[in-house]
């Protein structure tokens, strides 16, 4: 609602000074009849003046005249004047003076009283408008209860103090089968069909004050029952009053469902864990939270004596960092390994070995380690046992390779030193005796004994030639390089089809004594091989020093193998890569043989050069 407001234009400065009565100050400060005498002072002087000077013209007979005109002037017109113009003139002013005053006056009142009503308007409005929107916020709220009640997955129903149905949400409707319309009005228990047992408990609006919670059975327009997990609460009025109750019902078939087949769960979890063959514990912050009894006959500890005790009592103090560290790990999710391998303590001081698994879990509100440990004390045992086997029998491999060695060494110096020598005297002997006899008649003897200088010579060779390959008496006197570079000669004489390529690229200094014989042994077996299976044209024989790495290769261009696939071991063969890599490790190198079909076979050993023995 708008108000009027009358607007009163002041009045000019100059009427409100020309105002007011004679004698009177006007609005400005001087009143007419003072402001009239100014004038009319200047208006007689200035006359005076031009008369005087204008004087001979208008008044020949001299001054006298002009003052008694001045004198009239004076006493006559100006009074005249006065009361004819000047009075007249100052109550009109004074008058509208007066009238604007007061108009003024009016204005102001009447514009403080629009501006008190207009404050009080504005208060009104406000108040009309927060009330509102206070109801549409109010509209707002109940439109969007009612769209939760409808979305809401639980059957919501209200009924007033007498029990009859005034709401019935979508949900009702979907889990009994009854629209709105059907049940508004009727009772509660009537259209859920509850028991007189849940009635009695508040389900018929009556003794619900408190409001009340639990599982009641209900049943479904088709006549089909199920569990419903039941809430009822009181709704009060203003007053105090109650006005009805809401209940809230949710189908809790699934589960009961759920629960009983996570007891049944429980149960078969139970009893796997008890009757479990390893043991089962849980760990948190240093303790041994459970533990199942085959975790407790392993420790020899009961429960409560494990509750008063540290995890790190029951490890053994040289494996408890390991194991800590690994737990640890578990716990931050950084890596840690899957299984590993500790010693525990038993209540009688013994030790025993077990092999345990980690993983974690929630226990008790918090996250846990559940762990399995079973024990592995005789398996531990064994392998002890075999590694003690192992190495004695790495030991007496090494122990027969020498001996092999020596006795090859031997062999071939009595072959070398005895029959070869003794064949060279038989030689030289005959060949004496054939040119030392000219007697006549003995032609057919010296024939004959011509014919067997030959096969002397062909022993002699052959008494040779099984000695160097037994033990090249160059290993010994020459060295590696010298042997490897006569053992490539003979190879290629024995087998001219293929092509021996050297790629030698150390000195003899540098290939350490322990291992001089190992690689003649593995080259002279890798060639061989080679010459037999490969049906190669072109071996190449590498020899190098890598990154302070000793390396051999022997690569060939034949036909190749499956290194994976079994080989046919026997007393005619098969044994060559066992010996080869017999003789790598017996010195800490490693032994690789890479092949494939039609790819040929790369046979690779090498030797860390700082950790090669010196003997």
């Amino acid at each position: 609602m708008s108000v009027p407001v009358i607007q009163v234009q002041p009045a000019p400065p100059g009427e409100a000074a020309a105002g007011g009565a004679p004698g009177r100050p006007a609005a400005g400060g001087v009143s007419p009849a003072r402001a009239f005498l100014a004038v009319t002072l200047a208006i007689l002087i200035t006359e005076i003046l031009s008369t005087l000077m204008l004087g001979p013209a208008f008044y020949p007979s001299g001054p006298i005249e002009l003052l008694i005109d001045a004198g009239a002037l004076l006493t006559v017109v100006m009074p005249l004047m006065y009361l004819v113009f000047v009075r007249p003139m100052a109550r009109a002013i004074e008058d509208k003076s007066l009238a604007e005053a007061q108009l003024r006056a009016l204005n102001e009142g009447l514009e403080r009283t629009v501006q008190a009503r207009t404050r009080e308007l504005e208060t009104l409005n406000q108040s009309l408008r927060e009330e509102a929107m206070e109801r549409t916020r109010a509209d707002a709220r109940s439109q969007l209860q009612g769209r939760l009640l409808d979305v809401v997955q639980q059957a919501v129903v209200a009924t007033g103090k007498g029990g009859g149905i005034v709401y019935w949400n979508r949900h009702a409707e979907w889990m009994f089968g009854w629209t709105e319309q059907e049940v508004r009005g009727e009772p509660l228990s009537k259209v859920t069909a509850f028991s007189a047992e849940a009635a009695r408990h508040g389900l018929s609006g009556f003794g619900a004050v408190k409001g009340w919670t639990g599982e009641v059975r209900a049943v479904r327009r088709d006549g089909t029952a199920f569990q419903a997990y039941l809430t009822c609460s009181p709704i009060w009025r203003a007053d105090g009053s109650i006005a009805g109750f809401v209940y809230t019902f949710m189908d809790i078939t699934e589960r009961k469902a759920a629960e009983e087949a996570i007891r049944d769960s429980e149960e078969k979890y139970s009893t796997v864990v008890e009757s479990s063959p390893t043991g089962i514990f849980i760990y948190l912050d240093g303790r041994i939270l459970f533990g199942n009894q085959r975790f407790f006959r392993m420790v020899g500890r009961t429960a409560e004596e494990l509750a008063r005790m540290d995890a790190a009592d029951v490890i053994h103090p040289e494996d408890w960092p390991m194991v800590r560290e690994i737990w640890r790990k578990r716990f931050h999710g950084s890596g840690a390994v899957e299984d590993y391998d500790c010693r525990i303590l038993t209540a009688r001081g013994e030790i025993r070995w077990v092999s345990g698994r980690t993983t974690l879990i929630r226990y008790q509100g918090g996250v846990a380690l559940l762990g399995n440990i079973q024990d592995i004390t005789e398996r531990h045992r064994a392998e002890q046992a075999l590694r003690d086997s192992r190495e004695a029998l790495h030991r007496l491999s090494a122990r027969l390779l020498a001996a092999q060695e020596t006795e090859r060494q031997r062999v071939a110096r009595e072959l070398h030193d005895s029959i070869g020598q003794t064949l060279s005297a038989v030689k030289f002997m005959v060949e004496r005796a054939i040119e030392g006899d000219g007697t006549p008649g003995s032609g057919p003897h010296l024939a004959s004994l011509r014919s067997v200088v030959p096969v002397i010579q062909t022993s002699v060779e052959e008494v040779r030639r099984i000695s160097m390959a037994l033990r090249p008496s160059t290993l010994d006197d020459l060295g590696l390089i010298a042997t490897l570079s006569w053992f490539s000669r003979e190879f290629q004489s024995t087998y001219p089809h293929i092509q021996v390529e050297h790629a030698i690229e150390l000195e003899e200094a540098e290939v350490p004594d322990p291992l001089k014989t190992t690689i003649f042994r593995i080259v002279q077996e890798a060639m061989n091989n080679a010459a037999k299976h490969s049906q190669a044209s072109r071996i190449t024989l590498a020899l190098r020093v890598v990154f302070g790495t000793l390396q051999l290769v022997v690569a060939d261009n034949g036909v190749g193998f499956k290194p994976g696939e079994p080989r046919r071991q026997d007393a005619t063969g098969g044994f060559g890569l066992a010996f080869m890599r017999e003789r790598a490790e017996l010195f800490g190198g490693a032994f690789v043989v890479t092949s494939g079909v039609g790819l040929g076979t790369e046979v690779t050993a090498q030797w860390a050069m700082a950790e090669i023995p010196t003997e």
